[in-house]
């Protein structure tokens, strides 16, 4: 299988992010080292708009997505409104087999 098309089997932790348009979940396997990427339209108000990013991206790669996010949706000085891209939640879990996916909050590095 390419490694495009790789499903993470064990997501260990989520994190989700948001832009004034967007939200993204990352999901990440227990040592961090794959990481996957859905994309959740916010502007649509009808209809629910989640976009697959196929790629399993590694630690590096997804420091760099989140970067280019945040220069990316940075708003001008002088206008209301958060800025850039923001870490709204973070949960880690376990896949207990029997039982399935137990999930905590996990408290953000910002704050």
């Amino acid at each position: 299988m390419p490694l495009s098309a790789a499903v993470i089997s064990d997501v260990q932790k989520l994190v989700l992010y948001e832009t004034r348009a967007r939200y993204f979940l990352v999901g990440s396997n227990q040592a961090q080292t794959k990481h996957r990427v859905l994309k959740i339209d916010r502007t649509e108000p009808k209809d629910l708009v989640i976009i697959d990013d196929k790629h399993v991206y590694n630690q590096q790669e997804l420091r760099e997505l989140l970067g280019r996010l945040e220069l990316g949706n940075r708003t001008k000085i002088g206008q209301k409104g958060s800025s850039g891209l923001s870490r709204a939640v973070s949960a880690c879990g376990i896949v207990v087999p029997g039982l399935g996916f137990s999930c905590r909050r996990v408290p953000s590095e910002d704050g």
